[in-house]
C-alpha cells in the first residue's frame, strides 16, 4: 500500500454516509465519515428557529433558515451575530394582506389586492376580507313617513297617508331606485332643481314644480340613473296607473 495514489484506489457505485474518509485536523491525521462533513457543511447552511430568526440566529450571507412557528423559509441577506444578521422571506416580510403576486416575464413580487368598483378589501395579520359596498348593493326599506330616497335602495311605502319620497340629490348613471305601494295613503315623488324623469315617451317638469305619483295602492316604479344626479328613466313598464306633473 505504500506510495499508493488516491486514483489507484478502487472506485464505488455509490457513496455512503458512513463512508470515512481521511483529514487532518490541527495538524494531526484523521478519519471522519461523509456524514460528518455533510452535517458540517449544512450546519451553517440550514438552520431552523421558532419564529422570526431576526435577533435570534445568527447567519452567513445566503444561508437559509426554517420558522418552525409560521412555516416560512427564510434566507440571510446580511452576514452577522445572533444580533446582527439581517433576515428574509422569499420576498421580504410580508405586511398584512399580502401576497406573492406574479407577473408575466418577471419575477414574482409582494402586494396586496386592489379593490375594484363597488368592493371593499380590509386586511388583518393573516386575513383578507372582501366586502361588496357601494352600489354593489341593494336593500329595501318600508317607510311610513316622507323623506329622502338614497340610491341602490327600493321603497315601500305603508301609509294611510301620502308619502312624498325625494330623488337623491347626488347620482351616478346607472344607480337605481325602486318604489312600492303598499299603504292607501299612495307615494309621490318629489324633484330638485334641474332633476326630472322620463317614463315612457312622457317626462316630468324638470326641477321642483315637477314629480310623479301612484294613482292607485300598489302602484309601482322601478327607475335607473341615465343623467348623474339629475336624470332618471323608468326600466321595464310601471305597474299601475302614474300621474306625471
Amino acid at each position: 500500500m505504500a506510495n499508493e495514489k488516491f486514483t489507484q484506489l478502487p472506485t464505488v457505485t455509490n457513496a455512503s454516509l458512513n463512508d470515512i474518509i481521511c483529514a487532518v485536523q490541527a495538524g494531526v491525521s484523521v478519519q471522519e465519515t461523509l456524514g460528518q462533513v455533510i452535517a458540517l457543511a449544512t450546519s451553517g447552511l440550514i438552520q431552523s428557529n421558532a419564529g422570526n430568526p431576526n435577533g435570534a440566529v445568527a447567519g452567513t450571507a445566503y444561508s437559509f433558515c426554517w420558522d418552525t412557528t409560521n412555516n416560512l423559509l427564510w434566507i440571510c441577506t446580511t452576514s452577522g451575530s445572533t444580533s446582527t444578521a439581517v433576515w428574509k422571506t422569499f420576498e421580504g416580510t410580508p405586511t398584512n394582506g399580502q401576497l406573492l403576486i406574479g407577473s408575466t416575464g418577471a419575477a414574482p413580487v409582494l402586494g396586496n389586492l386592489t379593490a375594484g368598483t363597488n368592493i371593499t378589501i380590509s386586511n388583518s395579520a393573516g386575513g383578507i376580507t372582501i366586502s361588496a359596498s357601494g352600489s354593489g348593493g341593494f336593500s329595501w326599506n318600508q317607510v311610513t313617513i316622507s323623506g329622502n330616497m338614497a340610491s341602490n335602495n327600493g321603497y315601500i311605502t305603508n301609509s294611510g297617508s301620502l308619502i312624498t319620497l325625494a330623488l337623491p340629490a347626488a347620482s351616478n348613471v346607472g344607480d337605481e331606485l325602486s318604489i312600492i305601494g303598499k299603504g292607501a295613503g299612495g307615494w309621490s315623488i318629489s324633484q330638485a332643481t334641474g332633476q326630472l324623469i322620463h317614463i315612457g315617451n312622457l317626462a316630468s317638469t324638470s326641477g321642483a314644480s315637477g314629480s310623479v305619483a301612484s294613482t292607485n295602492q300598489y302602484d309601482t316604479l322601478d327607475l335607473v340613473c341615465t343623467v348623474a344626479n339629475t336624470t332618471w328613466t323608468a326600466w321595464g313598464g310601471p305597474q299601475g296607473n302614474l300621474t306625471i306633473v
